[in-house]
């Protein structure tokens, strides 16, 4: 009976550790603004070791208010993120966790922001429900130091 009860608590254990997820910001922090995301991912036709392919370069989108509907921020090169209201952030991938096909959801933490407006404070940026945003093939070499944007849709939530 004890070891179908030791066994019974790793299984439970490994089920818990299995569905928390990897990006998910801190405990200790709070929800402070939810955004709607559309907008591209742009990729570059590059060659390594293994042959030709689409080298991720930036992010372009914009950022809606769900409520609104109104573009309120965008979202750019090196995962900087600009408000309307003039505050702004920079942040870093500190953590994602892959769909097959689909742009990964992702957990940012923030470099460096402003001290006044909707991003005062943000520590951290999870992009979640995630829908298109990666090339579905290849490139080759006609394609070298092409371009390639591809459509995304996403949610931004920012944490204090």
């Amino acid at each position: 009976m004890q070891r179908k009860f030791r066994w019974l608590l790793i299984a439970s254990a490994a089920l818990l550790t299995a569905c928390s997820s990897v990006i998910a910001p801190p405990s200790s922090t709070d929800e402070v603004l939810r955004l709607e995301a559309s907008g591209e991912q742009i990729f570059r036709c590059a060659r390594d070791s293994q042959g030709w392919y689409w080298k991720f370069q930036s992010p372009n989108a914009y950022l809606f208010d769900p409520v609104t509907n109104q573009a309120v921020a965008k979202h750019g090169y090196n995962f900087a993120f600009a408000h309307n209201d003039g505050s702004a952030l920079s942040a870093r991938i500190k953590s994602v966790e892959t769909k097959p096909g689909e742009l990964s959801e992702a957990l940012f933490v923030t470099q460096s922001n402003h001290v006044s407006g909707a991003f005062s404070g943000v520590r951290y940026v999870q992009r979640i429900n995630t829908h298109g945003g990666m090339p579905k093939s290849r490139c080759v070499e006609a394609q070298k130091d092409k371009y390639l944007r591809i459509p995304f849709t996403a949610e931004f939530v920012f944490y204090k």
